[in-house]
């Protein structure tokens, strides 16, 4: 076999795994399991709630920030259309028993959903060697992940406390050393957060709960992660969670968005989530994009 054969075969190869993935790194960084981390914040408000179940559901109405770019912003990233996001989260959120309202159903909460990715923002010197740069939004993503529940990073920015938790200074378990590795990670990511509708329709802002939802993305593609992701973290939507959550899925399970209760499924069939969409206005868009990592 001569050395020019190998040039030819390889070049083939790398030309149609290239024609499938985002790009030749995928054949140097290995790809990623979905590991999704969950994390839930309920308010002293949401605690007076009783909890949803799909045996007697909540019913809601939806609003949506849409697609964002919370981090570092870079270009290639494969959007999903919004009709297939809300679609894949009405289906998670109706297995957890969250239904979108209607005349014989009127909502007890305003739904706020949001996706999209939190990449590493770096800061470049100019100098030859420095090929990493230094990440200057660590702590945007310690937050996200929750670290702020296993001790890395006060809960609300803040550069005094932040200075007292400085991941690797304190002891550290495994929940806290996987949030501290994966906070130097390129993320996809989704927030839901839950509103009493009484009190908006007071103009009144009470909030009953949050739940951030993030998974690593290199080697991996947002239309096909982002379902899995929301189907892994669906038992934590809504519920409190002491810390932060993490869940992989791997080749004995392949997470699929399954309603499996039939009645559900009609329900949902002929009751189309209404979606209320929030205007675009986010100043990182003006940022000018950097090559996506994979």
């Amino acid at each position: 076999m001569t050395f020019r054969f190998l040039i030819f075969a390889a070049a083939a190869i790398i030309a149609g795994r290239c024609a499938h993935a985002a790009s030749l790194l995928d054949w140097i960084f290995p790809k990623h399991d979905v590991q999704v981390i969950a994390v839930t914040d309920t308010t002293p408000a949401g605690l007076l709630r009783r909890p949803a179940s799909p045996d007697n559901p909540i019913y809601y109405v939806a609003v949506s920030a849409g697609y964002r770019d919370f981090g570092g912003i870079v270009a290639g990233e494969k959007v999903p259309k919004k009709e297939q996001v809300f679609a894949a989260i009405a289906k998670v959120l109706a297995k957890q028993g969250y239904l979108p309202a209607t005349n014989e159903h009127p909502a007890t909460i305003l739904m706020l959903w949001t996706w999209g990715t939190m990449n590493t923002d770096r800061f470049y010197t100019g100098n030859p060697d420095d090929l990493e740069g230094r990440q200057v939004n660590r702590q945007q993503l310690l937050r996200f992940m929750g670290g702020y529940k296993v001790g890395l990073v006060s809960k609300e920015p803040s550069a005094i406390q932040d200075s007292f938790l400085l991941p690797g200074a304190l002891f550290r378990d495994a929940d806290s050393e996987l949030i501290s590795e994966l906070a130097s990670e390129d993320l996809y990511v989704a927030a839901l957060a839950a509103y009493d509708a009484a009190a908006a329709a007071r103009k009144e802002k009470v909030l009953l709960w949050t739940t951030k939802i993030s998974c690593p993305s290199r080697g991996l593609a947002m239309n096909e992660t982002l379902p899995a992701m929301l189907t892994l973290a669906g038992p934590y939507i809504g519920r409190e969670t002491a810390k932060p959550v993490s869940v992989k899925a791997t080749e004995k399970f392949k997470p699929e968005v399954k309603i499996g209760d039939p009645t559900t499924i009609e329900f949902l069939e002929k009751n189309a989530v209404q979606v209320i969409e929030a205007p675009a206005t986010d100043p990182k868009k003006t940022k000018q994009p950097a090559p996506k990592k994979r």
